[in-house]
């Protein structure tokens, strides 16, 4: 995870897949409330994984 890139914009989730709080939203509005789904709904897989806590209190918010 690039911690600089991450401060440097708040609505960046993952600095490894360039996923955004937008994106995630999206997944969760038509359904996916799991961390790997929803990364893969945007062609995309985990990698350090640093940005699960961050995904999951985005899904428990909605």
């Amino acid at each position: 995870m690039n911690e600089d890139r991450k401060l440097a914009d708040p609505t960046l989730v993952c600095t490894c897949n360039a996923l955004y709080v937008c994106d995630i939203v999206e997944a969760i509005d038509i359904g996916e409330d799991d961390y790997r789904e929803i990364l893969a709904l945007h062609g995309l897989q985990p990698r350090c994984g640093e940005c699960r806590p961050h995904v999951e209190a985005l899904v428990s918010e909605h």
